[in-house]
């Protein structure tokens, strides 16, 4: 697999694109004049781009792929009303997406995975305590929970909302507890391993094929719960590991949110909660405003009004 051609570069010029795109809308259509379609969204980490397959082709080539699959597509370039699409003439559906190709489809942290892994290193080296350290020395060597970490976005709609989102998020968390520590006070080392698990559930959550959506598994059991029950699954494997460590991480995890109503089933009741509550209601909004700046400005210097967030926002110099 080989990918050549990305969205944001297709122009008039290119005539023809042959290349790998994830399916994210199919439908079939017809025109005012009975002309049957099938209406196509296609995307890669650059964006998505509208294609068509017309008439005689219809019958032949709807039945072999679907949304959320990796097709390679044969087509040619074309404007329509002052935007381009693909007419599509022919579909291959791809079997899988390889791990190493996936960065090529959705978007990406702007802080390279190699970066996210020094930083998470460097932090867990700070911490002292054995057993919490015992702790993440299990977390790395489950590879299939680390890859994910490295890999999930933080969130599918909200912040974050890109490839190794969830790492950025939590590092930053856990970078920003560990500074305010000198200032509040509180267990360094259960902030830091707090900061750093506290979403840890949305690997659970979530899921990555043909865009970020919630698993089933998520959509049942949220990723708070899902969260407690990895921290469970990984503390069974530290001996020796104290009942009140346990308790107070999992408190974190469950009481993260801060209120009942925001999802969490406890508000934080100890001071390293309440720490990790506001830095990651802190940064989850402070990047949903900025990813939201990105894309919906209305003019030079106010956004567009905000559903979750229930306001506009104003870009100030050095947010741009």
């Amino acid at each position: 697999m080989n990918k050549k051609t990305f969205v944001k570069d297709i122009t008039l010029g290119h005539e023809r694109v042959n290349d790998y795109f994830i399916v994210t809308k199919k439908g079939v259509y017809s025109t005012k004049n009975n002309k049957k379609f099938i209406g196509l969204s296609l995307r890669d980490r650059t964006g998505s781009i509208e294609g068509k397959i017309w008439e005689e082709r219809v019958d032949r080539l709807k039945t072999l792929f679907e949304e959320n699959d990796l097709v390679y597509v044969e087509s040619k370039v074309e404007s329509y009303q002052g935007k381009l699409q693909l007419i599509v003439e022919n579909v291959k559906k791809e079997e899988a997406l390889p791990p190493e190709h996936i960065r090529e489809f959705f978007p990406v942290s702007e802080r390279s995975h190699a970066d996210l892994r020094k930083d998470y290193e460097g932090l867990i080296k700070e911490i002292r305590d054995p057993h919490i350290q015992s702790l993440f020395s299990v977390f790395n060597s489950r590879e299939d929970i680390l890859k994910r970490f490295f890999l999930f976005p933080a969130s599918i709609g909200v912040h974050h909302m890109y490839i190794g989102g969830l790492a950025e998020h939590s590092l930053s968390v856990a970078e920003m507890g560990a500074k305010v520590i000198g200032g509040v006070g509180g267990d360094r080392d259960l902030i830091i391993a707090g900061c750093l698990l506290h979403d840890i559930g949305k690997i659970e959550e979530m899921t990555i094929r043909g865009g970020f959506k919630y698993s089933d598994r998520g959509r049942l059991l949220g990723h708070i719960t899902l969260g407690v029950m990895i921290l469970e699954e990984l503390v069974k494997e530290v001996p020796g590991f104290p009942d009140a460590f346990a308790d107070i991480l999992s408190h974190i995890i469950i009481s993260h949110h801060g209120l009942e109503e925001w999802g969490s089933p406890r508000k934080p009741m100890c001071i390293e909660a309440i720490i990790v509550h506001h830095l990651d209601n802190l940064d989850a909004k402070v990047m949903g405003v900025r990813e939201h700046m990105k894309e919906s400005m209305e003019d030079e210097k106010w956004t567009a009004y905000h559903r979750l967030y229930e306001s506009k926002f104003y870009k100030t110099t050095g947010n741009g």
